[in-house]
């Protein structure tokens, strides 16, 4: 694996920035703790894919597809990943979504770490034509063994949201808001390929504090090869105040395979 120093950080800093604003910009809330590798040397990536066919009395097909890049040059790491998702149902489209995640974290030594970040997200499922972020905060490593990692993380961060202004209702179109992101992360090594990443993020709004969006995702990975895995991925979702008819809880479960390098 290349050594990081022979790419100067505004080079590496460069590409990563130009990924995000090319990517297509996803869920209305997005877990980036799955994002991080458990380890990191250098420059590593991965992509990763996954495919849903159903027929009968119902037509159905659904992609999925996702990329990453990780940097890491202590105390410096920052990753960037982007993920696109598209269905159709019955000849009709039901799932539209992508994302893009730009993150810079900065260890002091010791459990500590600062860390910012940036995101461009699209929904067409919960009304959400752009959202992006951009914030920045502390996490605390809790726990740090062979087999189990605990993160604790408080991230404020500045958001703004364009809606279809068709479908979203008695509910604003634009809304502009400074929520407080605060997570639990949790890392579980079951074997050497097997691992579960566990993940709970309570999202308020300052102002408002009676918005809040809740976050779940757990993903099992199991290494078929040294550089494929296979990935299962079940997500709780919650938003007290969503947009038009979208509902309140959601809960989705993929399946797919990724290739690390």
């Amino acid at each position: 694996m290349p050594d990081p120093t022979w790419y100067p950080w505004g080079f590496v800093a460069s590409i990563l920035l130009a990924g995000i604003l090319l990517a297509h910009p996803a869920d209305a809330q997005v877990n980036t703790e799955r994002m991080r590798k458990l380890e990191v040397d250098g420059i590593g990536g991965a992509v990763g894919g996954s495919l849903a066919i159903q027929s009968g009395n119902t037509e159905l097909i659904e992609v999925g597809g996702d990329a990453r890049l990780d940097v890491l040059h202590a105390p410096h790491y920052a990753f960037i990943v982007s993920e696109v998702r598209y269905g159709e149902s019955d000849g009709s489209r039901f799932r539209d979504a992508a994302f893009a995640h730009l993150r810079y974290n900065y260890r002091f030594g010791g459990p500590l770490v600062a860390e910012a970040f940036t995101q461009l997200e699209r929904d067409s499922f919960a009304l959400l034509n752009l959202r992006t972020l951009v914030g920045g905060g502390l996490r605390l490593r809790v726990l740090d063994t062979e087999p189990a990692r605990l993160f604790l993380g408080t991230t404020p961060m500045f958001e703004r949201e364009r809606l279809d202004t068709e479908r979203v209702g008695a509910h604003p179109d634009r809304t502009t808001a400074l929520r407080i992101s605060q997570y639990l992360n949790v890392r579980l090594r079951l074997s050497d390929r097997t691992f579960l990443v566990s993940t709970t993020y309570v999202q308020p709004w300052v102002a408002v504090p009676a918005d809040v969006r809740l976050l779940n995702e757990t993903r099992l990975g199991v290494g078929i090869t040294e550089a494929l895995t296979l990935r299962i991925t079940l997500k709780t979702r919650y938003d007290s105040r969503p947009p038009g008819e979208v509902s309140d809880w959601t809960l989705s479960w993929t399946n797919g395979i990724t290739f690390t390098w």
